[in-house]
């Protein structure tokens, strides 16, 4: 690829990465016009992409995930059209797996036309940071909701995200992470202002991913001299900033952590109930999920589609009006519903089947392995920021986590920012592809790497 090329690339990978980053979730079932422009953004930077770099989009090992994800995407058409799907309520629920696989082709593009992981990561954490405080301003200036009743308006999907790329950084960047850290703090002071419980559960989830990517550097041996001492100084500087940040904010917004008392030990409506109201909210929409499919027993294969409407179960009425004020509430609230569930794993059956189930945890588990045989390309590629060979796997771990009690997909940057963290692990292996050093110390490695070359050698 020759100059003008490789910087026309460039260029529409970073409006690709940008192009989300005021994006919000309307009160409007159809979306706004400023919400179709911004889809539409990225639709056709992708495409430029795509068409500049089309030589690439199957490189080897992310072209796997891509294949099994754009599979599955074109058997949701049918199974929508036969199931009776409105094209918009299709439309709007699959945009996000749209975008996933979008993103993974802009990485694969970039990483083979010579592109760096800076022309993905670094606009990717602009529009994280962005987005985390537009949401915020969105939801108290423009909805009108009192800050002091906030919640999950104000989240943004790419929380997981900036949460693992803080984590990676605190556990193994060689230098002092600023901007990393600076990313990560606004993320975790969105958590504290919507008092978010399970943001405890994502950030231990990315540390969790960003240790075990510490050990897997240390047992290849690419740890720098002197790296722990280092290290204990950055957590200690970290440590104190967050300190420093909690005291501010405690003086700033003291009902914060009154809500957080509240939340905590006397949750709206838990007193009559038997589980946690967010828990039986839960609950009502999957039981109502297997009685839709149990009517139909051949749906248990290939689902309703995406987009088919359903309700929340009435049997929980008893226990959960006391959180939605009445039953007429709760109805209200529950009728008719068509975004894409608080689950990926209970949207995904209802939605695709049995097989829809399979591709998303084939997703899940494929890209994860992935993740993880990637650092071995450190081997090759010293060089390589380790930050970043151990952030998709972080990355993976923090969405996971997530998708317990939340649906990344519920919101398009949710799909298009989890794309873009599996295809980080392309530049990993370009890079070692590209490599000249001659230091792999483990045997699997070179055999892994020399197959690599061969498929590069063919494509």
């Amino acid at each position: 690829m020759n100059s003008a090329s490789q910087k026309l690339l460039r260029f529409f990978t970073w409006v690709y990465c940008l192009s989300w980053a005021f994006d919000y979730r309307a009160s409007e079932q159809g979306g706004s016009a400023v919400q179709f422009a911004m889809f539409g953004l990225s639709l056709a930077s992708a495409g430029f992409v795509m068409a500049l770099g089309w030589r690439r989009l199957f490189i080897l090992p992310v072209g796997w995930i891509m294949l099994l994800w754009g599979g599955y995407l074109l058997s949701t058409v049918p199974v929508a059209w036969v199931n009776g799907v409105q094209s918009g309520d299709y439309l709007r629920n699959v945009s996000p797996a749209v975008l996933l696989f979008t993103s993974m082709s802009v990485c694969q593009a970039a990483a083979g036309s010579g592109l760096t992981w800076r022309d993905i990561v670094i606009p990717a954490t602009i529009a994280s940071v962005v987005n985390i405080i537009w949401k915020g301003i969105y939801s108290i200036v423009i909805s009108g909701i009192p800050i002091n009743m906030i919640r999950v308006e104000m989240l943004s999907q790419c929380l997981p995200y900036v949460l693992a790329y803080m984590m990676c950084a605190l556990v193994i960047q060689k230098k002092w992470p600023v901007w990393p850290l600076l990313a990560g703090l606004a993320g975790v002071g969105s958590l504290i202002i919507s008092v978010t419980r399970s943001g405890i559960f994502i950030m231990v989830a990315a540390a969790f991913g960003a240790v075990y990517g510490f050990w897997q550097c240390r047992k290849l041996g690419v740890l720098p001299a002197g790296f722990v001492a280092a290290k204990t100084r950055h957590f200690l500087s970290a440590a104190g900033a967050s300190v420093l940040g909690l005291i501010i904010l405690v003086a700033a917004l003291p009902f914060v952590f009154e809500r957080w008392f509240e939340r905590l030990f006397h949750s709206r409506g838990s007193e009559y109930a038997s589980l946690d109201p967010s828990a039986l909210t839960r609950l009502a929409e999957t039981k109502a999920f297997i009685d839709i499919l149990n009517k139909e027993p051949l749906a248990w294969a290939y689902g309703k589609g995406m987009g088919f409407p359903y309700y929340w179960d009435e049997t929980f009425i008893p226990e959960l009006m006391y959180t939605y004020g009445n039953p007429d509430l709760f109805r209200a609230w529950s009728c008719d519903v068509r975004f894409p569930g608080h689950s990926i794993w209970t949207y995904a059956a209802f939605s695709g089947g049995i097989a829809g189930l399979i591709i998303y945890v084939g997703l899940f588990a494929i890209a994860c392995t992935m993740a993880v045989r990637s650092c071995r390309a450190l081997t090759r590629c010293r060089d390589f920021p380790l930050e970043i060979a151990i952030l998709p796997f972080s990355g993976l771990m923090a969405f996971l986590s997530e998708s317990i009690t939340s649906n990344p997909f519920i919101e398009r940057a949710g799909g298009l920012v989890i794309g873009l963290t599996i295809g980080i692990i392309q530049f990993v292996h370009v890079a070692a592809l590209k490599s000249t050093r001659a230091g792999a110390v483990d045997p699997a490695a070179i055999r892994y790497f020399a197959r690599m070359r061969e498929v590069a050698a063919v494509q």
